[in-house]
């Protein structure tokens, strides 16, 4: 079975209760399963970004062992 990192940050964070953590996946996981799994889906309407390996792609992006995969919430000015 395949591992991934995550990392995140802010309000996704303190919802999830840790800014780092690792999950096993299966074959043909993609990010958007990972996001599910984690109870995070209401936050792709409020604009969440994903990256992995440090390059920002889509939610049907299919993992791979050792992939990092970072989920962004947009960031607000004033």
């Amino acid at each position: 079975m395949a591992q991934v990192k995550l990392l995140l940050f802010g309000p996704l964070a303190e919802e999830y209760g840790s800014s780092e953590s690792f999950h096993n996946i299966t074959h043909n996981f993609t990010i958007n399963q990972l996001i599910e799994k984690l109870n995070l889906t209401k936050w792709k309407e409020n604009g969440l970004k994903c990256a992995v390996n440090k390059e920002f792609t889509t939610y049907e992006k299919i993992l791979s062992d050792g992939d990092e995969v970072v989920l962004l919430t947009p960031v607000s000015g004033g």
